[in-house]
């Protein structure tokens, strides 16, 4: 399986100005405030009535912070902070056209693990969960050195699709294709990575410390185990003649098995439930 992926394309706004740790996290689900320099962590950016602007992990720089995440939300991110900075000094600078990114495994060879200096390829590394624990992504302005030190090592480089295959073995939600704008931050199903329940206010911070507190949301995302036919996403599911589940990624490991991430129904959020779609069967997994 490949363990390096150069992205197409990937969200990074920088947030400067002496006001940056303030605005953000008033805006976010996580305690961004407490990130020292370097450190990062998911995070949700939320509405006023608790709605996802965008998922993304936020990482402590010298000027303020940088957001990464899935493609074509620097926008999104950007108008919504200027809605809330009045007189602050926090400025979103969009940097998603400047920086190519490469997405590393936990397997990853060694040398490119803990022994690569990724400054002298004009690049910064960061620590993420998408692949699983110990994966990180490289950002650079000079894709063609990073590319020529993982050939030295003799790593070849997936694409988009098989970051797409690993990220969805590895059970990590992606905006745009697992999440949306209509989704709560408890319905991505990883509050404890995401969410700080008692850093205080924020935008949203009500409708999340209820959902919270009642401890019920009636749908979340779930990885599931496939047999049958492989589906595409967008397939729904049925269990006793109701609509349970639809797929959102599918990641095919054989002609009629597959690892899958896709919504489930508050019936269904348990390890174990099955549900059947057009020609096969899933399995939520733990």
């Amino acid at each position: 399986m490949t363990s390096v992926h150069r992205l197409s394309s990937l969200t990074v706004v920088d947030f400067v100005g002496a006001d940056t740790v303030k605005i953000l996290n008033n805006l976010t689900t996580n305690d961004v405030r407490s990130l020292e320099n370097g450190c990062g962590c998911e995070t949700f950016v939320t509405d006023v009535k608790g709605k996802l602007v965008a998922f993304v992990d936020a990482f402590r720089t010298a000027d303020g912070f940088r957001l990464i995440g899935a493609p074509g939300q620097a926008d999104a991110v950007g108008s919504h902070a200027d809605r809330y900075t009045i007189r602050e000094d926090s400025v979103p600078v969009d940097r998603s056209g400047d920086l190519t990114a490469f997405v590393f495994a936990p397997d990853v060879s060694s040398p490119l693990q803990s022994e690569t200096d990724w400054g002298q390829c004009n690049a910064v590394r960061y620590e993420v969960d998408w692949l699983g624990e110990g994966s990180f992504v490289v950002l650079s302005e000079t894709p063609g050195a990073v590319e020529q030190v993982i050939q030295t090592v003799g790593e070849s480089i997936g694409d988009d699709s098989s970051f797409h295959h690993s990220r969805t073995l590895a059970n990590f939600p992606w905006f745009g294709i697992d999440l949306s704008e209509k989704n709560l931050p408890q319905e991505a199903n990883r509050n404890e990575q995401t969410i700080c329940f008692t850093k205080g206010c924020y935008l949203g911070q009500e409708t999340v410390a209820r959902l919270d507190a009642l401890g019920q949301v009636q749908k979340q995302l779930v990885q599931w185990q496939v047999s049958g036919i492989v589906p595409e996403p967008g397939a729904e599911m049925s269990a006793n003649g109701k609509t349970v589940g639809r797929l959102t990624s599918v990641a095919p490991q054989s002609q009629n098995s597959a690892i899958a991430i896709g919504v489930a129904r508050r019936s269904h959020f348990e390890a174990g439930s099955e549900a059947t779609g057009e020609g096969f069967t899933g399995t939520v997994l733990a």
